[in-house]
Order: C-alpha cells, then sequence, then structure tokens
C-alpha cells in the first residue's frame, strides 16, 4: 500500500487557512468535550506541523507530537524553537511499524490522521497501551464522504468514517465511556465536509 509522503509538503502545510481553523475547531472541540487538566502529559499522534499540539499544549502539563513524517516533526521542533514553548517535544515515530514508543499519557489526541491509517483496531490498542488507566482519547477525522475530499487519494485508505464504524472501533480496541460528536465542517470549494470527534476511556 503506498503511503503519502508528507516530508514534501510540511513547509507549506500551515500556509492553509483551512488547515489552521480546522485546527483550532478541533481543539475548541476537545476542550470542550474533555476535562483537561495542567497535570496531565498529552500526547497528539499524526501531529503533523503541530497546529492541534500546541493549541492544547498551554492546557496541559507537557504535550508531545508524534509523526512518522520528519518533515513534519522538523516544522513543529522550529516552531517550538521560535516561540519559546518549554512544554512541548516533537518525535518521529511510526506506531503502524510497531516503533517504540513513548508514555504513558493521560491523554492521546489525534486530527485528521485515522483515515490514512489501514487498519484501525490494532492502532487504537496501541494508543491505549500509551495511556494510563482512566486516561482519554479524542480522536477528530472526517465523518464518511463520497471520496471527493482529497484530490490526491494516496495514502487515503478510508474516505471518512461513521459514528457507529468509530464507536466499534474503540469498543474492540477495550475503550469504554465512548462518545461521538459533530466537532466542526470544513469547506473545500464548493462542498462542505462534518468532522467528528470521537472520545473514550481507557478504563
Amino acid at each position: 500500500m503506498e503511503r503519502k509522503n508528507f516530508d514534501i509538503v510540511a513547509s507549506t502545510w500551515d500556509e492553509e487557512p483551512r488547515r489552521v481553523k480546522l485546527a483550532a475547531d478541533i481543539g475548541a472541540a476537545i476542550k470542550d468535550t474533555v476535562p483537561l487538566s495542567a497535570d496531565w502529559d498529552g500526547m497528539d499522534y499524526g501531529c503533523g506541523t503541530g497546529l492541534l499540539t500546541l493549541d492544547l499544549a498551554p492546557a496541559l502539563h507537557s504535550m508531545v507530537g508524534l509523526d512518522s513524517s520528519q518533515g513534519m516533526v522538523d516544522r513543529l521542533t522550529a516552531k517550538c524553537s521560535a516561540t519559546g514553548i518549554q512544554n512541548t517535544r516533537a518525535i518521529r515515530c511510526d506506531l503502524e511499524q510497531g516503533e517504540p514508543p513513548v508514555g504513558p499519557f493521560h491523554l492521546v489526541t489525534s486530527a485528521m490522521t485515522l483515515h490514512h491509517i489501514l487498519e484501525i483496531v490494532p492502532l487504537l490498542t496501541s494508543l491505549r497501551g500509551l495511556l494510563h488507566p482512566g486516561g482519554w482519547v479524542a480522536l477528530a477525522d472526517l465523518e464518511t464522504e463520497d471520496g471527493s475530499f482529497h484530490d490526491n487519494p494516496t495514502g487515503v485508505f478510508h474516505h471518512g468514517f461513521s459514528r457507529e464504524e468509530l464507536e466499534g472501533f474503540l469498543a474492540q480496541a477495550g475503550f469504554t465511556s465512548i462518545a461521538v460528536r459533530k466537532a466542526t465542517t470544513m469547506r473545500k470549494g464548493e462542498r462542505v465536509y462534518s468532522v467528528l470527534l470521537a472520545v473514550a476511556v481507557n478504563p
């Protein structure tokens, strides 16, 4: 299966206003849904350039951005250096390839990453293994769409997800207290796409 090369788009990723807005909207939905604490250590899976990572970092004790793209990790590291952010760091790591993760965490987040993951339940099981007992996941991704969202389908394995699918995946991975809500919408051209937020707890 061919994966998308995110290294080649890392340097210009933040220049798309809708991506910046989407991350802020998802961050707001997470803050509205999850009881964040200044004592918590968090991890943002598939962090990209850290748009969501840095949005949530001020509310937490620490934040780790995890991504398989070195280019994206370098961008987040540069942002932290440029702005003097002390509680956030970026790590290149590919959980799908079984690379050793860091942790444990009180919160694991992800924004618009799941549709690039071939096998969802094994990944969610890995994420649950990174959480403290009672820790939360908050995962945002497209609601089921017709395949028109991506101009280039390389590395896109799912055209979004239904609420029922996300609930089922999380249950299979062993999570409890599962809830799925609409986080925001994203406009591309004439089309408007719905983005869901799924939250759950590691029992």
